[in-house]
């Protein structure tokens, strides 16, 4: 049995949270997202994730759902980014392959 019960900060308190979360997210996605090692430093289901719990645990305000919403627009961004580049090299490879036959 859980001692503890499961409260949702209300008002100004959960804007102000909700506000810290996302200002969070901003910063850390993106910087992880654009890192030059091969790929996200944490997978895109991780950021999917973290958006969905701010949206489950805080009453958002229209601004801060617009600014959820833009960060899954930049992960979906990225997404389709990452899977065009990794679809160019095998197209290229085939039309060398056409070219040499």
């Amino acid at each position: 049995m859980d001692l503890i019960p499961h409260i949702k900060p209300h008002g100004a308190f959960s804007a102000l949270l909700a506000d810290q979360d996302l200002a969070h997210l901003q910063r850390v996605m993106r910087r992880s997202l654009s890192c030059d090692l091969g790929g996200p430093l944490l997978p895109l289901s991780y950021w999917r994730e973290r958006l969905a719990a701010i949206t489950r645990q805080a009453h958002l305000s229209p601004t801060q759902i617009q600014t959820v919403h833009r960060l899954y627009l930049y992960i979906d961004a990225y997404e389709a980014q990452s899977s065009a580049s990794a679809d160019e090299p095998v197209a290229i490879s085939a039309a060398r392959v056409n070219a040499d036959a």
